[in-house]
């Protein structure tokens, strides 16, 4: 899909959170969230991502799409729905043509589809690497899959994942301002 120096760019970016066995991107918005809060990127994260892939020859060739040749950014028009998740299950596929920027939550919700087949052990290492670079709205994601396959799973990560990120937080991200 990218190029080696995109990749490479996408990977060293403090505010970018990528793997390349997903679809998705996400950018970092803050680390204070709101339980009901709408899971949508901010007009910041946004704009960052705009910015970004405009660097490497990519041009908005409408307001939910970025094209170079035969590659997409896609930005997926939010649900102003409150508790709703936004995922997707193409996300957890192996972007080819097209990447789906979407928001730290959304990108939680993939990894959780994921643990379900890779266990819940993986699921937290992943969740804490996120973290790490995006803070999520844990709470949010817990709720809203309320009966959905990933129930389980996020409620027997929540207590860890919430002290994690509370760390995380406090020792990296105290000062740190939203886009």
């Amino acid at each position: 899909m990218f190029v080696q120096a995109e990749l490479e760019s996408i990977l060293a970016d403090k505010e970018l959170y990528y793997l390349p066995e997903y679809s998705v991107i996400t950018v970092y918005d803050d680390n204070f969230f709101v339980r009901n809060d709408y899971d949508i990127l901010s007009r910041d994260q946004r704009n960052y991502l705009i910015t970004f892939f405009k660097t490497f020859g990519f041009k908005q060739s409408s307001g939910k799409v970025m094209s170079k040749n035969e590659l997409k950014i896609n930005f997926p028009k939010p649900k102003h729905t409150l508790a709703l998740s936004a995922y997707q299950a193409n996300f957890n596929q192996p972007a080819e043509n097209e990447l789906y920027a979407v928001t730290p939550s959304t990108f939680a919700e993939v990894l959780f589809y994921d643990a379900l087949s890779k266990g819940k052990d993986w699921g937290l290492q992943q969740l804490q690497q996120l973290i790490n670079t995006c803070p999520y709205n844990i709470e949010l994601i817990r709720d809203i899959n309320y009966r959905s396959p990933i129930e389980q799973i996020t409620i027997a990560t929540f207590k860890t994942l919430t002290e994690h990120q509370n760390t995380v937080v406090v020792d990296k991200f105290k000062f740190k301002k939203a886009l």
